[in-house]
């Protein structure tokens, strides 16, 4: 008996030591793997990242932003069937288990062992979630014990509803899609809510490979996926055995997914990257391409496209007449044309966004039918002359799959080229591009312009932007020629230049003797000459930029001198480098489009200087707005701020204080000697609150514009038809030309120019040249709009306008005379220093 007793007191003893040693050993083995695990205390732990839209003024979806491109998704919003599917896919007991499922694991190596390969996991949902968000794909005891002590930990943590919700959204299943969302979109072309059974079980079939069993690369292994999955729901009696043949034997048409940037391409490519550039410096990657933002925009699509569309025609008619038709871009034998043709209608398919395969239970894969391929117009589209029309008059052609002519018409501007009929200049297999037109099969031959351009519109009033195209194709080139390219502005800077010297007691009738003048410039002699040579003798300052003459713009610049018109410049938002020449006066300093339109809009909107706006509201993923555009509170009128400026105390002396403190660093960035004149001149308190130059500064801006238009060197633009005000521009050589012009409503600047700086060809001027772009795009921009005339300031009547200065000449006391007072001598031995200032004494 004793000995029994020691026995079982033996046993106990040691059961006791085994069961503590276990304890110890199992929570040491917890805590070694245990505790540097992260945490998930509540499904507003979870972040991964979003998809960031953009939108247009309209609210339509014109850009995205994206590394991983998911659409987020509340579980109440995921059909129960698609629940089911996945659930069936991959965690049948997902409601039963703590976060791993033994029999599960059990199930899976049977089933695994039967098929003879792999077809069900072992890891629950919950597993799969820890090691996506947490852990590594290592392969490792190490991680797989870490995997299930976490899946346990969210188990008792969250919901079940709620780690569903975080593997719907989680979960990549291929073709550039995180999450059941964006999948339904990228797959389908579908809302989550509207996908079939067919379709949900496809893509829960693509959990375990979504690289292998993608049916866009794998159409047989998407339907042995797809049948295993149907099989397991009518197995779980989550559908019956004939709702998943039936569902099988659906045929499927399956999307290839684009990228952000390739879907970006299809509205206003330049304006959104632009977007995008303005908001990685503000916020950074993580933010824009992470952070699911919702960015509301200014963007007017229509005009965009009126802009788009008016460049287009600009750049296409001067590459016509002067560098004509260039000839084939290649050449094809017959048997390389089916893939050539197969080539071009997937570019235009994925283009557009429709590039698909479809999918059944008895042809795996098929491709769509190719009866047609879809063509967006203002596009140019490679394609191969097939042969010639009956009458040798037309080239018959195919794009894709769309077959179709170039008539007469369309070919008529290359005549210099074909010279008779089209089959001595082309031949079959010669590879070319071409233009849709309106009429159904019918093509305009087209070629890539040589030169380049840029719009940007804006209205003066809230400073929204309408329309920004950079370039001729976004495709062909992404940079910026509205917002990046620095480009010499020649007489379309005369506006600024005026009205600095207006401000400085010029007006309307100061006669300026237009008269040969020469300036000693370090040890060279510079002379400057008017557009197409010749003088005028006594003119007005008036006449002087309504015509655009450069001689007595020069020397209003020696008068009311550089560095004053610096300063006045900078007010005006001009950012660029500036170089105190005298060559100030012709625009050889490079300056932005974008800048100057908006310096532009200051005339318009009466000595406000708008601030551009592209983005009006940006709200975060959770709901947050992180930044919305607020309107500056309005400045008083225009006829308020002329009554105003009567009662300022020019004893006093006193500045705008904000105008100034907002120059006082370009003051001094750029070494600008003032006097204490010229700062009463540029900033006196005689320019009220909001206003960067008085409101009769910017009125009698408007008339002498307003006559350039009228009778001077923008008359073209007079097609319009309606009140209207602008300046040319042509750079020296013709190498840059411009037209920034405005209605009342609307503000737009047009530069045409090559990216080389090469000159365009002798008599291309802002007249001819960029003009007609501005008045093809104002015309159907402002189609719909009332075609309302300047408003009148009420204190200002025309018979005063001759002998008035600007509203700052107040401060000017006369002390230095105007230019027409002085005379230039010429020597007849001096060289001509014209051309080579600007590219020695510039720096260009």
């Amino acid at each position: 008996m004793i000995i029994l007793f020691r026995l079982i007191k033996f046993i106990i003893v040691v059961s006791l030591f085994v069961l503590i040693s276990a304890t110890i050993l199992i929570g040491g083995v917890y805590f070694y793997f245990a505790h540097d695990l992260p945490s998930l205390k509540s499904i507003d732990d979870y972040k991964q990242p979003i998809v960031s839209e953009v939108f247009s003024d309209d609210g339509t979806k014109i850009g995205e932003f994206w590394i991983q491109r998911r659409i987020p998704v509340k579980y109440n919003e995921i059909p129960k069937l698609v629940i089911n599917a996945f659930l069936a896919s991959e965690d049948a007991r997902f409601f039963e288990h703590k976060g791993v499922d033994i029999r599960g694991i059990v199930r899976a190596f049977y089933e695994n062992l039967k098929a003879g390969h792999i077809v069900q996991g072992g890891s629950t949902i919950t597993q799969q979630i820890t090691r996506s968000m947490f852990l590594s794909r290592e392969r490792s005891y190490k991680r797989k014990i870490k995997e299930a002590i976490l899946a346990t930990r969210i188990d008792r943590t969250l919901s079940k509803e709620e780690i569903l919700e975080i593997y719907m959204n989680d979960v990549f299943l291929g073709n550039r899609a995180y999450g059941i969302k964006a999948a339904a979109e990228n797959y389908f072309h579908k809302d989550l809510k509207d996908l079939t059974l067919a379709e949900a079980t496809m893509l829960a079939g693509l959990t375990q490979s979504p690289s292998v069993d993608n049916p866009l690369v794998n159409p047989k292994n998407a339907k042995e996926r797809q049948r295993y999955v149907l099989n397991r729901m009518a197995e779980l009696g989550f559908i019956s055995k004939k709702e998943a043949d039936a569902a099988y034997n659906e045929p499927l048409t399956v999307y290839v997914a684009s990228l952000d940037k390739e879907f970006n391409a299809r509205y206003a490519p330049y304006f959104t990257e632009e977007v995008r550039r303005i908001l990685l410096e503000k916020y950074g990657d993580k933010v824009v391409y992470e952070g699911g933002l919702k960015i509301y925009t200014t963007v007017d699509l229509s005009k965009n496209l009126a802009a788009e569309t008016a460049l287009r025609h600009g750049l296409e008619d001067l590459d016509h007449r002067r560098n004509g038709y260039r000839g084939p871009i290649g050449h094809i034998s017959e048997d390389e044309i089916p893939s050539f043709l197969a080539e071009v209608d997937r570019e235009a398919r994925l283009e557009e966004g429709v590039l698909s395969i479809q999918i059944s239970a008895t042809n795996k894969e098929k491709a769509s039918t190719p009866t047609s391929t879809p063509l967006h117009k203002n596009r140019y589209w490679r394609a191969v002359v097939t042969g010639f029309g009956e009458d040798g008059t037309s080239i018959k052609v195919a794009v894709g799959y769309t077959n179709g002519v170039i008539d007469k018409d369309g070919y008529r501007w290359a005549a210099t080229y074909i010279k008779g009929r089209p089959s001595s200049a082309f031949s079959k297999g010669d590879i070319i591009l071409v233009e849709p037109t309106d009429k159904e099969g019918i093509f305009k031959l087209a070629q890539v312009p040589k030169p380049q351009g840029a719009i940007f519109s804006l209205e003066p009033k809230t400073g929204f932007v309408r329309a920004m195209v950079g370039g001729f194709d976004f495709r062909l080139s992404e940079f910026n020629r509205a917002t990046q390219a620095l480009r010499q502005p020649g007489s379309s800077f005369k506006p600024i230049i005026y009205a600095a010297a207006l401000d400085k007691g010029y007006n309307y009738s100061t006669h300026i003797l237009d008269a040969p003048v020469s300036y000693k410039v370090g040890d060279e002699i510079w002379t400057p000459k008017n557009y197409g040579g010749g003088y005028a003798g006594d003119t007005t300052f008036e006449s002087d930029l309504v015509y655009s003459r450069n001689v007595p713009t020069v020397k209003i610049v020696e008068s009311i001198g550089t560095h004053y018109l610096t300063a006045y410049a900078r007010k005006m938002g001009l950012t660029n480098q500036f170089y105190k020449y005298l060559s100030m006066a012709l625009g050889a300093n490079s300056v932005y489009l974008s800048e100057m339109t908006t310096a532009f809009s200051t005339f318009a909107n009466y000595g406000v200087l708008p601030k551009p706006v592209m983005i009006k509201k940006v709200v975060y993923s959770n709901g947050k707005v992180i930044e919305e555009y607020t309107p500056p509170p309005p400045p008083m009128s225009p006829e308020e701020a002329f009554e105003y400026a009567k009662s300022v105390d020019l004893k006093a002396g006193e500045l705008n204080s904000a105008l100034y403190d907002a120059n006082k660093e370009w003051i001094k960035k750029d070494g600008l000697k003032l006097s204490d004149e010229e700062i009463k001149i540029l900033y006196g308190r005689v320019i009220p609150d909001g206003y960067v130059i008085t409101p009769q500064t910017a009125y009698l801006m408007l008339g002498l514009m307003r006559g350039v238009v009228e009778r001077g060197t923008g008359t073209r633009v007079k097609a319009l038809g309606r009140p209207v005000a602008g300046k040319t521009g042509t750079s020296n050589d013709e190498a840059d030309t411009w037209f920034i012009g405005f209605v009342p409503q609307l503000a737009a600047g047009v530069w045409v120019g090559n990216d080389t700086r090469t000159p365009l060809g002798s008599g291309e001027q802002g007249g001819r040249t960029a003009a007609p772009i501005f008045l093809e795009y104002m015309k159907e921009a402002t189609k719909d709009m009332p075609p309302l005339d300047f408003e009148k300031i009420g204190g200002l009547k025309p018979s005063m306008l001759a002998e008035l200065s600007g509203g700052s000449a107040v401060y000017y006391t006369g002390a230095s005379k105007p230019a027409s007072a002085a005379w230039f001598g010429v020597s007849r031995d001096v060289r001509n220093r014209g051309v080579d200032f600007f590219e020695e004494e510039s720096g260009f």
